[in-house]
């Protein structure tokens, strides 16, 4: 699933987020430590910062969705982000999704019924310090009424 994520949105390769790990109601991007990434006062750019929160916080809700995956589309509706502290070096992003509640009510709903998902993210330095935080909401629909087994 992870290479299926990752390709999903190749929008992410341009700062080289790399979603690592998918678990059912978790996820963990990174954004590598890059000339690429800086911002004009040498640390990472906000923008690189958003992408690799979002980026695990999608691959999160996909991990709640794991046998829905194919049967649901999902968009970002609305995202609110706090910067805590400059972020330099590697950055590590983690995403919780408590999806037990959203995978029962998935199966309830019938091909078009929408739903709405948040999800937080958490981003560390290589400290281990947290230079932000975020909280994504996905607009949801279910396109097929039966699951696809793709996990």
């Amino acid at each position: 699933m992870r290479a299926f994520i990752n390709e999903l949105v190749p929008f992410q390769k341009h700062v080289g987020a790399d979603v690592i790990a998918i678990g059912d109601d978790c996820a963990t991007a990174v954004l590598p430590d890059s000339a690429d990434t800086l911002n004009h006062v040498g640390t990472r750019h906000a923008g690189a910062l958003f992408l690799v929160a979002e980026a695990a916080a999608g691959a999160a809700l996909a991990g709640a969705l794991a046998e829905w995956i194919t049967a649901t589309v999902f968009v970002l509706r609305e995202s609110r982000m706090t910067y805590r502290r400059k972020a330099r070096g590697e950055i590590r992003a983690v995403a919780e999704f408590p999806g037990r509640e959203l995978r029962s009510t998935v199966r309830s709903l019938a091909a078009g019924e929408r739903f709405e998902a948040t999800v937080t993210s958490s981003l560390q330095d290589g400290e281990g310090e947290c230079v932000a935080e975020a909280e994504f909401t996905y607009h949801c629909r279910v396109r097929l009424t039966e699951p696809s087994g793709q996990a």
